[in-house]
């Protein structure tokens, strides 16, 4: 679940820039080459983005005026459960994107002209098809194919990696990885919603 809405004023980006704006999101949590794709599916569908061009865009120092630079209000809403593991990444990302808007149409950015606001969500107040939901509901609902497949024994391991119970994605052991024990097992996760949501599964302590 990952829903952007891009705000800006009316008539100030073409296409090809509002392409540019999704671009990195996209790949981060779209395209990860290393994740099954019945789990990339699921994540495309529930990744949402939507500009919204709005008239009579207004600062304290007056209306903005076309041809200079526009300012941008992004607002990325995630369940409350993810938001402090994806909000470096996630305004890294989109900061990226608004620079490669500004380098291309000569654009001058001034400081407060752009604002990203990662919104984290309650459970059960995400309406996951308008049903109150939690995270790790949407962790179901992203992975219920990969899990199907991994139950069944049906998921080959490569060599050297670890296979993510959850969504699939592979992980490879070091001081970053994400990991949990359980029956005599070393897990290995790709963050920490998944651990999360396979510890509650399973009715196994969550780590903190």
């Amino acid at each position: 679940m990952f829903l952007i809405e891009i705000a800006t004023p009316s008539g100030s980006l073409t296409s090809d820039d509002r392409a540019t704006l999704t671009a990195d999101l996209l790949k981060m949590y779209a395209a990860d080459g290393d994740a099954p794709e019945e789990t990339l599916s699921r994540g495309r569908m529930m990744t949402h983005f939507g500009f919204n061009e709005l008239e009579g865009w207004t600062t304290g120092d007056g209306p903005w005026r076309r041809g200079g630079t526009p300012p941008i209000w992004i607002t990325v809403t995630v369940p409350e459960d993810w938001r402090a593991e994806m909000l470096y990444p996630t305004m890294g990302a989109l900061r990226r994107s608004v620079r490669a808007v500004d380098r291309r149409n000569g654009w001058e950015r001034a400081i407060g002209t752009l604002w990203i606001n990662v919104v984290g969500i309650k459970n059960d107040s995400i309406g996951l098809n308008g049903k109150p939901s939690t995270a790790d509901d949407v962790v179901d609902c992203i992975t219920a194919e990969f899990r199907q497949r991994y139950a069944a024994g049906e998921v080959d391991v490569p060599e050297g990696v670890l296979v993510d119970p959850m969504c699939g994605m592979h992980v490879r052991l070091g001081p970053d990885a994400i990991t949990m024990e359980h029956n005599g097992e070393t897990l290995g996760f790709c963050a920490l919603s998944c651990r999360s949501a396979y510890a509650r599964r399973n009715d196994l302590p969550v780590p903190a």
